[in-house]
């Protein structure tokens, strides 16, 4: 009996490594360069341990790219009140997010390859994503300031922008510091 529980044990574990090894934390991102990408929905998996979308991108030079987009875990897209058809195939959508650092012993899964914080959905709107990257890193210099401010009045949107990741990280060089003071400067009530 004792023979067949560690048989059991060892096989669970062995199970559950796979798993494990495809999680991670923020300090496996680089969080200081987003990447945005625009593209069309090839496939939307609402899976475990994250969610993922494909995308095809079309290159500068007419090529087109698949790209998969890293999203939030089971119970975070169950936070999020997304349906599991909130996205379809054909759908355009534009994505922010961050690649993983280089790590010689864990390669990228795919050369194409972001955990996205943020979505820009085919009606205009802002969507909370991913939990991994710098929320106001993902601001652009020609973006609407209210666009900004509608998606802030999400709790959970703001709880990324103003709690975790404003005052511990720097701004990246290619976000809009003078856009992203003025979204704070309308914050109401402010960031604290």
């Amino acid at each position: 009996m004792k023979r067949i529980a560690t048989c059991l044990a060892a096989t669970a574990a062995l199970a559950c490594a796979g798993q494990l090894q495809a999680h991670h934390s923020i300090s496996t991102i680089d969080i200081t360069t987003p990447v945005w990408v625009k593209g069309t929905v090839v496939q939307y998996v609402p899976g475990n341990p994250h969610a993922m979308i494909e995308l095809d991108v079309r290159a500068a030079d007419g090529e087109v790219q698949r790209w998969s987009v890293e999203g939030p875990f089971p119970g975070r897209l169950e936070r999020y009140h997304l349906a599991s058809d909130f996205l379809k195939a054909g759908d355009v959508i534009e994505a922010c997010g961050f690649v993983p650092k280089p790590n010689p012993e864990r390669p990228l899964p795919r050369p194409r390859f972001i955990h996205s914080e943020l979505l820009l959905m085919p009606d205009g709107r802002m969507r909370l994503w991913g939990p991994y990257g710098k929320l106001d890193n993902c601001v652009r210099p020609n973006d609407s300031k209210e666009v900004w401010l509608e998606f802030l009045s999400d709790p959970m949107a703001r709880d990324l922008w103003c709690n975790n990741y404003v005052a511990t990280f720097a701004l990246s060089p290619l976000a809009s510091k003078p856009l992203v003071d003025e979204i704070n400067a309308a914050l109401e009530p402010p960031c604290r």
